[in-house]
């Protein structure tokens, strides 16, 4: 069974919960690079190949950034990282970057992703082997030239950066090669900006009422809506987010010190 998802749904996050927990046996989740131009993801290698051999025994949920601007402040697959292993950076960041394979929901094992869709097959059929006695492990012959697959729960490290020589020598190029699967985070997100005081942010002077300070928040909220600017471009779209998320949390500090102070 194949599932694909796609950062441009606003519920994309929950969408992925709900496979991850509602899935029995081996569940293969990672992410994937979509363009109007590519053919759909499920139809790509290695997951074309993952679901003709061993279809019977791992399911798959690929997540598919298209690139626009209407998933661009989305990571579902980092929010899923997070709430796997919310005491483990590395963890939380291997699974969200990585080809992960859970076991009923919970995290089995990570593979890291070699840039073709013919070294990462290899690895993860190594892996799956591992898992479960119905898929046969691949011929050693075969095996790519230096291995980057991790079991769990060992801290898989993080990708290496630059070029990714290989011990195996220049390969011809193929067809499959612009639908690899990089890592997330290869295209680079808006770097984070510093954070600003929750006061300045409501335009509301501490000590003010929290009944009076609430009606002020609330006129914001309904006044950068992301709704108010459907009409709009889809970058009008992403800021009227950022903003409503903005103001939320800032609100959420400053209703909590007003709640204290009363």
């Amino acid at each position: 069974m194949q599932w694909v998802l796609f950062f441009s749904d606003r519920q994309v996050r929950e969408q992925l919960f709900t496979r991850v927990d509602a899935t029995r046996g081996l569940l293969l989740v990672t992410g994937v690079r979509h363009g109007a131009a590519m053919r759909p993801p499920e139809t790509r290698e290695p997951f074309a190949t993952l679901e003709r051999l061993h279809g019977d025994v791992l399911s798959q949920v690929l997540v598919a950034d298209e690139g626009t601007t209407d998933g661009m402040w989305r990571d579902p697959l980092g929010d899923l990282g997070d709430r796997l292993h919310p005491g483990s950076r590395d963890d939380a960041y291997a699974a969200a970057t990585g080809y992960l394979l859970l076991r009923d929901g919970r995290p089995a094992a990570v593979v890291r992703k070699q840039g073709t869709p013919f070294e990462d097959l290899w690895f993860l059929q190594e892996a799956l082997s591992k898992l479960s006695s119905r898929v046969p492990p691949p011929d050693p012959a075969q095996r790519p030239g230096r291995r980057r697959a991790e079991p769990a729960p060992r801290s898989p490290p993080r990708p290496a950066s630059g070029t990714n020589a290989r011990a195996t020598g220049p390969r011809e190029r193929t067809a499959w090669d612009d639908e690899t699967t990089p890592p997330r985070g290869t295209r680079a997100p808006p770097p984070e900006p510093p954070k600003k005081d929750p006061w300045t942010v409501l335009g509301i002077a501490p000590g003010t009422p929290l009944g009076e300070a609430r009606k002020a928040f609330r006129a914001l909220v309904v006044q950068y809506h992301p709704d108010k600017v459907a009409h709009l471009a889809p970058e009008f779209h992403a800021l009227a987010e950022l903003r409503t998320r903005e103001l939320l949390d800032a609100w959420a500090e400053v209703e909590r010190a007003l709640s204290e102070g009363t």
